[in-house]
């Protein structure tokens, strides 16, 4: 069945004059293959109304199909749920997960509703992208920032190159570089101090465990459950990774896992399990919904907080540049410390580039999880001892 030329949709905006809160009815109009080439606000105040106004503007041939778009409303539809590339990638095993589709459209809108306004397809070029690249880095957004947006047009820009047979505007454009400030990474000794304090809340303490002894990202963390914890074998099973607006997912690709399942960590589960509600489903619960993880915030809160306790105050933290992802980095420290070789630390923390997936397919009766989580002990038990006795 072929695709209706548009549809109608409401949208919530703001009026120019007052600022207040108002809706507006717009219609997206769509080629002969299905991809979005206008979207247009309209008069309308009802849905029928709308529907009407669109039908009219078509009409008049101001909505209808071309293969030349607007580049704004391409790359808009393009990141969509529900676009033929998103429902592709779906479809071959790699979706896209909601986050990243908004994240995509979000930067678009912010950067390039501007810059891009009543722009056709056939008038982008390298030098264009390259004007508003500089004006953007002459305005103060990062080169982190500006590389997103870079990928976020470059994705579409080549699909659309790829269906029409023709060149692709941006296949030649370079990012610009990047000096991303180095994360900065505990010592065994102030890990072993976290390992003994007390008095502190066993959910921020079990975060802190999980992302430095096992190499758990924040989401993994937040999506262990209680049956993930293999007490009997030593093991943590991570297969579970929560995002915010989309639920419990699958962690990402290639990295569900088995790492050694610690002592300090196992202590720290307990105690979570010790004070949790009934109907607690994850191991670091929600306090308002104990169905649902603990608040990313509540997590990088106490994350704060156990550094100050020690002895890591909040200006230091900003200077060595201390955040709970780091913490994945002290794992890998950790292991080199501990003797472990590269391959082995990287399967553990789930940083595998597809050679590697390939390799440990084939090969992965070459990671022993035990031996592997008796050298990570052994490599933290001074520091936790030191700690337990009161140095420094």
């Amino acid at each position: 069945m072929a695709r209706a030329p548009f549809s109608v949709f409401k949208r919530n905006s703001r009026d120019r004059v007052t600022g207040k809160p108002v809706i507006r009815y717009c219609a997206r109009y769509f080629s002969d293959d299905g991809e979005v080439v206008r979207t247009k606000t309209l008069k309308a105040t009802n849905r029928t109304a709308a529907a009407g106004e669109a039908k009219a503007l078509l009409d008049k041939g101001e909505g209808g199909a071309s293969a030349d778009p607007l580049a704004l409303d391409f790359f808009l539809g393009f990141w969509r749920e529900d676009s033929d590339y998103a429902r592709m990638r779906k479809l071959q095993g790699r979706p896209l997960s909601r986050a990243y589709i908004a994240n995509n459209a979000s930067v678009i809108r912010k950067y390039l509703s501007q810059p891009l306004k009543d722009i056709r397809f056939h008038k982008l070029s390298i030098t264009r992208m390259e004007k508003i690249v500089l004006d953007l880095a002459e305005s103060g957004v990062n080169p982190r920032t500006i590389n997103y947006m870079l990928q976020a047009i470059k994705v579409p820009a080549s699909s659309w190159a790829r269906k029409h047979r023709a060149l692709d505007p941006f296949q030649y454009l370079e990012k610009v570089a990047e000096h991303p400030r180095e994360r900065g990474v505990l010592s065994l000794d102030e890990m072993g101090r976290i390992v003994n304090l007390e008095g502190e809340s066993p959910r921020a303490k079990a975060a802190v465990l999980l992302g430095g002894l096992c190499g758990l990202r924040l989401g993994e963390a937040r999506g262990l459950q209680w049956a993930d914890v293999d007490e009997a074998a030593g093991l943590v099973h991570i297969v579970h990774n929560w995002i915010d607006g989309e639920g419990c997912k699958s962690p990402k690709c290639g990295s569900k896992r088995d790492v050694p399942l610690s002592a300090p960590v196992l202590e720290a589960v307990k105690l979570c399990r010790a004070c949790a509600p009934a109907g607690a489903g994850y191991v670091l619960f929600g306090e308002k919904n104990p169905e649902r993880p603990i608040e990313k915030k509540t997590i990088e809160r106490g994350f704060k907080r156990i550094l100050e306790k020690i002895g890591i105050d909040e200006s230091e933290r900003k200077e060595r540049n201390l955040l709970m992802h780091g913490l994945r980095h002290f794992f890998v420290t950790a292991g080199r410390v501990a003797g472990l070789n590269d391959f082995t630390i990287q399967r553990l923390a789930g940083h595998r580039t597809g050679a590697m997936m390939q390799r440990y397919s084939a090969h992965s009766e070459i990671i022993d999880i035990g031996a592997a989580g008796i050298a990570f002990d052994g490599a933290l038990s001074g520091s936790i001892a030191k700690a337990a006795g009161g140095g420094k």
